[in-house]
């Protein structure tokens, strides 16, 4: 591969304390930076109270397909109370207000009938939207991308995705991410169906990381211009690459989602020479790196 040392190479940090001088705000992921999916990470709950104990403002933003006060639930059965953050998005959310109109701007117009593909949980993000789910590609207006199903094989999937292309269905993906680790669990998310149905033509709008309006709601609910902000994310072409397009400082974290490319196999240190192709592949730019959260 090409060499990638164009860059600056990112600073290691020993914890985020070395940042508190520097940062008023901090945007901080979830999955693979506070929690697996099912417990928080040793540390992570200590650093988000040493952070709101010197009046840091800190926004949980997540590419979650649901919406924030169930995620925050989930949080709460974790230990993550609500008094360790200013605030909570998740591209659930986002999708929710876009298609409700509650946000000012105005509602997307696609029509009032959705084909869900995904967990059958996660259909209940339209509940209040005024929506209504459909069983048949054949009724939808539109199609609402969650997640996968695992019972669907790889062949029914691009059989259902040409369907709704051939109806000229628009798209709309409540998860960017390709990959999430659950446990010790690799998934495959929305972002990944959303990617396979713009390569055959199809129309998507994406909602929560990296793109733009997931940073500027989070810039608005830390009323903060990006210059006194820092990204704290696991995910190069997520939370990293947001960053850098909305002119956020950025801190890698390396034990979420990048963790098997970028530890050495022989000491589990950093393998900085993967680290440095990785954001040469992704263009995507941490100022800093650190192995996880924590104070």
């Amino acid at each position: 591969m090409q060499s990638a040392m164009a860059f600056a190479r990112p600073t290691l940090l020993t914890g985020i304390s070395e940042l508190s001088e520097a940062y008023d705000g901090f945007i901080i992921d979830l999955f693979g930076v506070v929690h697996n999916g099912e417990t928080a990470f040793a540390g992570a709950i200590d650093c988000l109270a040493h952070l709101i104990a010197r009046r840091k403002r800190v926004v949980l933003l997540s590419n979650s397909p649901r919406r924030k006060q169930e995620v925050s639930d989930h949080l709460l059965g974790m230990g993550i109370t609500d008094a360790l953050y200013d605030g909570l998005i998740t591209s659930g959310e986002l999708v929710f207000e876009a298609l409700s109109g509650t946000e000012s701007g105005g509602r997307l117009q696609l029509g009032r009938r959705f084909y869900h593909m995904g967990p059958r949980v996660l259909s209940k993000l339209m509940a209040g939207t005024g929506k209504r789910a459909v069983t048949a590609v054949t009724k939808a207006d539109f199609v609402l991308v969650t997640g996968t199903l695992e019972e669907q094989s790889l062949t029914e999937r691009e059989a259902l995705l040409h369907a709704c292309h051939e109806r000229r269905l628009p798209m709309i993906c409540a998860n960017p991410d390709l990959q999430v680790l659950i446990g010790d669990r690799r998934l495959e998310c929305a972002g990944a169906i959303t990617a396979r149905y713009e390569a055959i033509g199809g129309k998507a709008w994406y909602f929560g990381k990296p793109h733009q309006q997931a940073y500027a709601k989070a810039l608005g609910v830390l009323a903060l211009p990006p210059s006194s902000v820092v990204c704290i994310g696991d995910g190069l072409n997520t939370d990293v690459l947001g960053a850098n397009r909305s002119g956020i400082d950025a801190v890698l974290v390396m034990g979420g989602i990048h963790q098997s490319e970028l530890r050495s196999s022989q000491d589990g240190d950093i393998d900085w020479e993967q680290l440095d192709d990785l954001i040469f592949l992704h263009q995507a730019y941490p100022r800093f790196i650190a192995n996880l959260l924590s104070w």
